[in-house]
Formats: structure tokens, sequence, C-alpha cells
């Protein structure tokens, strides 16, 4: 165990006086080969990450269209429905004479 514990404080720059030449050179070349699979990982990771945001990005640009043509085609239905009201009302206005209150009592 204290092996271990003696590894992990080289690995992480402590007790490195201990050291004779040679052990930091294979100490600093391990260090760097873990850097080097630390940095491909993260890579990785970030590459992986960046594609699902381009594919949620495209999710949510088929659902953006989707819903502004529904909207669209909402508001054409709702136009047509308040003109075709206003052409019944501009028939009715034309073909019904105005209502008077004329009672002609006839003697």
């Amino acid at each position: 165990m204290t092996q271990l514990e003696k590894i992990y404080r080289h690995m992480i720059g402590e007790d490195l006086e201990l050291l004779n030449f040679k052990e930091l050179q294979r100490l600093e070349k391990k260090i760097k080969l873990g850097v080097r699979k630390i940095h491909s990982r993260k890579e990785k990771m970030l590459l992986e990450h960046i594609q699902s945001l381009k594919e949620k990005e495209k999710t949510l640009t088929v659902e953006s269209t989707n819903l502004e043509k529904r909207i669209e085609k909402s508001r054409r239905k709702h136009l047509n429905i308040d003109f075709m009201e206003g052409v019944t009302n501009d028939l009715k206005t034309q073909q019904d004479p105005p209502q008077t209150d004329l009672n002609l009592a006839l003697s």
C-alpha cells in the first residue's frame, strides 16, 4: 500500500526530490502518455457531443418548420373564415330591407 501511495504522490508532483534523473524521466514519460490519453478521450467526448447537438439542431429545425406551417395554415383558415363572415354579412345587408317599427293602422 505504501508503494501505491508513493507512486501516487510522484504522479501528482510530490516527493520528487527522492527520485534520481532516470526515474524522473520515466515518470515524465508516463505522465505525458497519460496526458495524451486524457486529451484524446476529451476530444472524442467533445466530438460526440457536437454530433449530438447537430442532430438535435436538425430535429428542432424540422419541428420549427412544421410548426411554422401549422401556424400559417391556421392563420389562413381564420382569415378565410373572417372573410367569409364579412361576405355573408354584406349579402345579408344587401338582401334584407331595413326593419322598421311602423304600425300602420288602416281605418
